[in-house]
């Protein structure tokens, strides 16, 4: 059941990655964000009393408030990068790196999967880096790589900071995660004098981003509870297999042999972790 969820968190994420990188191919990347951490902040709230009606400000809300820091600033590059470099690179390069770091935590913490899901695990690295190779020119396909690879470490962060918090705590360190992506974005946007508030056009797509990426985070701290960051990692970290289909469906970008292969590794990897 967690990687279950799992699994459905990543392609909650790999969806909203490409409704979030089309709009930014129109507005600007920080003003995406915000706009869609405000939406994820209200439909948080509404839902956070169903799974625990007390809410204590305590130590896990910090948590949860640096997770949304470091989360919301790695949207914003991840976004920015999927508008004006090639999706198909961007998404992988920060899918692996999201998901070597919370593995090298969880190893580091203590964490010992079972032997068949490390098989699973390092089936996974190729997998991601197959599905990063592409043929066109080292200029954008580089930039794309250095961008998903901060992104993706932005990304880390914010999981292995959510996977502190307590289980009685609910989905309140959401909320602190929303609320400090509101603030911290909100600063940013004043600061580099960009606009802060999206056209009208712009907001129902924001709005679908928005609901799929809260629903990510929601089903990805709900798994992390349950199983193992280092396995949790790895199955949500396969989310570019949903972004890339998109990209191919409404973009053209077309999957090479290595990303075809790269496809059918990730799905290896993803069997044997759940054998494990």
């Amino acid at each position: 059941m967690p990687l279950a969820l799992a699994g459905l968190s990543s392609l909650a994420f790999g969806i909203a990655d490409f409704v979030g990188g089309f709009v930014t191919r129109r507005a600007p990347a920080i003003t995406v964000v915000w706009a869609s951490q405000v939406v994820g902040l209200a439909a948080v709230a509404a839902v956070a009393p169903l799974f625990s009606a007390d809410f204590a400000a305590d130590a896990t809300l910090l948590w949860g408030a640096g997770a949304g820091a470091a989360g919301s600033l790695g949207l914003v590059i991840f976004y920015h990068a999927l508008a004006t470099t090639r999706i198909s690179v961007a998404a992988p390069v920060a899918a692996v790196v999201g998901m070597a770091l919370p593995v090298l935590f969880g190893v580091i913490v203590g964490e010992r999967p079972a032997p068949i899901a490390w098989v699973g695990m390092v089936l996974a690295i190729p997998a991601v880096v197959s599905l990063s190779a592409s043929n066109r020119d080292s200029g954008p396909v580089g930039r794309a790589a250095w961008l998903g690879a901060i992104a993706g470490g932005a990304f880390a962060l914010f999981g292995i900071l959510i996977s502190r918090t307590g289980t009685d705590s609910g989905m309140w360190p959401l909320v602190a995660a929303r609320l400090a992506s509101v603030v911290t974005l909100a600063a940013g946007a004043l600061a580099w004098g960009r606009p802060l508030v999206a056209a009208r056009v712009h907001w129902p797509l924001i709005t679908v981003a928005a609901l799929l990426d809260i629903s990510g985070n929601v089903l990805f701290l709900l798994a992390v509870r349950r199983e193992l960051l280092s396995l949790v990692a790895v199955i949500m970290s396969l989310y570019p297999a949903a972004t890339l289909a998109l990209a191919r469906i409404f973009f053209g970008e077309r999957l090479g042999g290595r990303q075809w292969l790269g496809l059918m590794l990730a799905a290896g990897a993803v069997t044997l972790i759940a054998l494990g």
